[in-house]
């Protein structure tokens, strides 16, 4: 990392005045998405036994969510760099609530296959939506510490997913007195009544979006450069973004990671549901699995936020040595989390896990925005999510799934991922050191960054 002085050229405003009104919707926005992708992690067993799945089928399943999402990334994500925010996030919130409904009266493997195609198309827009109202209403300044205040939402669902949502799942019939309202009395598998009462809560919070969230206005763009103050075509802001090298390194780094932490979010509770040495609970085994890594991940996201935007005043490649210091926290503790039996051996591995995925998540859109136009934020945060759909989501779960149906050896799988964040390490330095110095347009640099000029 240089130590060479820079020159500063952001402004010293931290952004709107409503700045964290908009972060607290869009923070809710995503609670409630993230909870409803989610919750088949944390309802497996029963969903297996109900609907007669093996587990190829459930890997089949969360691909049938990552797949789809990742796919439509190219065209939702420019919706946002063109079009209103508000919009996108409603009808993208809408969706997802009906889906998740919608699974809650699944008869069979088919039923829930194509309700989660439905899911992830309703939520695909959503996070390139999230990205530019972040971008537009915190300024580089602050913005960091924004992203990682945002990501903490997601931790909570995840924890709020695997407790209750595994709760809800292990009564195995909910026996509802409707006949006091005059209606017949109703039985309600456990795994099915957690996707109604999640989505019931989706409803709740898309009527406080709808009535409080407003559209941020759009914020540092210049007509006489790169798309413009109006942006461009779809296929020309697509270009601005993929012909910048550092993006293309970004965007493999976060596939790669995306892979490590599928594995652990998705697998780890029927690890230790089914390990013979915790054998828990599906509510002990989702709150096990989230508590520990979700509590260093929110410290991660806070302090990664804040140690970045300081790092980010100084040197070029401040925010990507945040991020890079968060992997090396996370290679060896994966390895640990796969192997060991010891109850506050993996209560501390996983909390430093955690610490070191918030480190590298609050600086993820960022370290993009600081090499894209601006005009181009939410088109470039799809791709992102298109690379890790291509390399990753198409394939990954499934096999795990197949493996350990056929092989068995969710530890080996898991501790193995500690090789793939090895990798990701590598590409990270080669970033910093060769390519994010000529690539750089942020408000720190050494000379202008004519490379990446996207005018033709």
């Amino acid at each position: 990392m240089s130590s060479r002085p820079i020159e500063v050229r952001s402004s010293d405003s931290p952004g709107t005045p409503d700045r964290w009104m908009i972060l607290a919707l869009v923070s809710l926005n995503y609670f409630v998405l993230y909870l409803h992708r989610n919750l088949l992690n944390y309802i497996q067993p029963p969903l297996k036994a109900d609907l007669n799945l093996i587990d190829f089928e459930i890997g089949i399943l969360r691909t049938a969510w990552l797949l789809p999402y990742c796919l439509v990334q190219l065209r939702v994500g420019y919706l946002s760099d063109r079009y209103r925010r508000r919009t996108v996030l409603l009808c993208s919130l809408l969706a997802s609530v009906v889906a998740l409904g919608g699974m809650g009266f699944a008869r069979n493997f088919e039923d829930f296959f194509y309700l989660r195609i439905l899911l992830a198309l309703g939520q695909s827009a959503s996070v390139p939506a999230m990205a530019g109202t972040i971008a537009d209403c915190f300024t580089t300044r602050t913005r960091s510490k924004a992203v990682g205040i945002y990501l903490f939402s997601y931790s909570c669902a995840l924890v709020v997913a695997g407790k209750y949502g595994g709760k809800t799942a292990d009564i195995e019939v909910w026996h509802l007195p409707l006949g006091e309202l005059g209606l017949e009395n109703l039985d309600v598998a456990g795994w099915r009544m957690a996707h109604f009462l999640f989505a019931g809560l989706g409803g709740l919070a898309f009527l406080v979006v709808w009535f409080l969230f407003r559209e941020p206005e759009r914020t540092e763009r210049r007509s006489d450069v790169g798309l413009g103050t109006g942006g461009g075509a779809v296929w020309k802001t697509v270009w601005s973004v993929l012909r910048v090298p550092t993006f293309l390194v970004i965007a493999l780094v976060f596939a790669l990671t995306s892979i490590v932490i599928s594995a652990v979010q998705f697998w780890l509770p029927a690890y230790f549901h089914d390990n013979e040495h915790f054998r828990l609970s599906l509510e002990e085994a989702g709150f096990f699995a989230t508590l520990w890594v979700q509590i260093g991940t929110v410290a991660g996201l806070l302090a990664g936020g804040i140690w970045a935007d300081r790092w980010a005043r100084r040197f070029l490649a401040g925010r990507t040595g945040i991020q890079l210091i968060g992997m090396l926290g996370m290679a060896p503790t994966i390895w640990i989390i796969g192997t060991s039996h010891s109850r506050p051996l993996l209560a501390t591995a996983m909390t430093i896990f955690g610490f070191g995925i918030g480190l590298y998540q609050s600086n993820l859109w960022t370290t993009t925005f600081e090499v894209v136009d601006p005009a181009a934020r939410s088109t470039a945060v799809g791709l992102l999510n298109l690379a890790a759909g291509v390399l990753v989501y198409s394939w990954v779960d499934p096999a795990i799934g197949w493996i350990r149906h056929n092989v068995g050896g969710l530890g080996v799988i898991i501790s193995s991922m500690s090789l793939v964040v090895g990798i990701s390490v590598g590409l990270m330095v080669f970033n910093m050191i060769f390519l994010l110095p000529r690539y750089y347009r942020g408000p720190l640099r050494h000379e202008p960054a004519d490379t990446v000029e996207t005018n033709s």
